[in-house]
């Protein structure tokens, strides 16, 4: 983008760890830049992005905007028949975009927060078996010891580890097996 400092920060977020402002270098493209929830903008990738990310044919040739997008999410997850099914489409679209899911988040937050959080998410929790789709964590079972070190060193690097709950399996803030 020309005039701009890509290594300026925001003048309300630059303190924080990782934060960024203005267009990041992305080394993915295609399917895994569509496949990665943090970098995809799903339709609002623009024709030139598409070309320069080579997302041509994996994406509908409609260019929207993220309000456009926030509004067809926002009818899709309105069609849904109860809470679960609107955890359920909520916990997915932050799986495929996180901008759009936490702007969606953002936009009805009163609306939505029962169904992200209490009580729906305890519901949720409780059929998480039925409905586990993508592990955001490391799984470790208490009786294979011998391959927890093997485990943590598939899942990420030293520093990617913000926190670790320890569970004899039955709940651990709500999270059950």
């Amino acid at each position: 983008m020309p005039g701009h400092n890509k290594d300026a920060k925001h003048p309300r977020f630059g303190h924080l760890p990782l934060s960024t402002s203005g267009p990041q270098d992305c080394a993915l493209t295609g399917s895994h830049l569509l496949r990665t929830p943090y970098l995809n903008k799903g339709s609002a990738f623009t024709a030139d992005e598409r070309d320069a990310f080579k997302l041509s044919g994996l994406l509908p040739s409609n260019v929207q905007t993220l309000q456009q997008q926030v509004d067809r999410a926002y009818a899709q997850y309105s069609s849904r028949r109860d809470a679960l099914a609107r955890n359920t489409f909520t916990t997915s679209l932050k799986e495929q975009n996180q901008v759009l899911y936490y702007r969606l988040i953002q936009d009805h937050l009163k609306e939505m927060f029962p169904v992200i959080y209490t009580p729906t998410e305890g519901d949720a929790i409780a059929e998480y078996s039925h409905l586990f789709r993508r592990p955001e964590g490391c799984f470790l079972n208490v009786f294979e010891q011998d391959k927890i070190e093997s485990e943590l060193g598939q899942w990420g690097e030293e520093g990617d580890v913000d926190v670790i709950v320890v569970s004899d399996g039955e709940q651990s803030a709500g999270v059950g097996q």
